[in-house]
This record gives structure tokens, sequence and C-alpha cells, in this order.
């Protein structure tokens, strides 16, 4: 079974974003237990949890980066909105097809490869930034 480990993610400086992307990495992982079972309700209830969790972690960082008046917010912001879009489409392919294996290779290739290079981005530098304007408050 295809798994992610949370430890393939770094950790931020920021812990409310390394507590969101561990739960996100529980949700990824548990769809693909699901999906790999054929657990079509339970991969239908997961994704929405998985959309619920996203919109809310995003506008936790969202909310973080306008109060600290970080420079590339909408950089940042924009990329989320691009990756919920897709979500979105992707949970629609899903209710339309109950295609298991475009999902699994949604969430196991595009998914995971994306939350890694975005942790590793993105948000590393958010939390940076984050940390220093608490740091000197």
């Amino acid at each position: 079974m295809t798994q992610l480990n949370p430890a393939a993610l770094p950790k931020v400086a920021v812990d409310f974003m390394n507590n969101d992307h561990h739960e996100a990495v529980e949700l990824i992982n548990t769809l693909l237990a699901d999906i790999e079972a054929k657990e079509a309700e339970k991969v239908t209830q997961g994704l929405q949890e998985f959309l619920q969790h996203n919109t809310a972690h995003f506008a936790r960082e969202e909310e973080q980066m306008i109060r600290i008046n970080f420079p590339p917010y909408g950089c940042h912001k924009g990329e989320h909105e691009r990756v919920l879009a897709e979500l979105e489409a992707e949970i629609q392919h899903w209710q339309e097809e109950q295609d298991f294996s475009h999902l699994h290779h949604y969430l196991s290739e595009t998914v995971v490869n994306w939350l890694v290079n975005h942790v590793n981005t993105m948000d590393s530098v958010t939390a940076m930034f984050i940390q220093r304007f608490d740091g000197a408050s």
C-alpha cells in the first residue's frame, strides 16, 4: 500500500502549520487505504474531509500572512486557490466516475508531490516570516 511517511515533510518554524501538515498526511493515507480497499463511501467522505481540512488550513495560513503583512501573500494565496480548485475538480470527477485508479494516482503522485514541495518552499518561508515577526513583537 502506498503511504506518505509523515517524516517526509520537513518541520517548519510554526507549530500550527506542522500540525496541519501532519493532519493532511493522515487524511491522505486514510484516503489511499480506502481507495485500495475499494471503499467508495469512505472515499467520498474522506475527500470532503480533505477539502474541509485544506480550506481551513489554508485560511489559517492566509490569516497569519495578512497579520504580518507578508510580501508574497498574493502568490501564496494564489497557489492555495489553485490547489483547492483542482481538488474540487477531482472530487467532481470522483463523484461522476468513481475511478479508483485515477483518484489514487492524483493523491499519491500529484497531491503528495505538491505537498512536499509546498512545505519545502512556500510554507517554510512563510513560517520563518511569522516566527521572526512574532519574535520581534
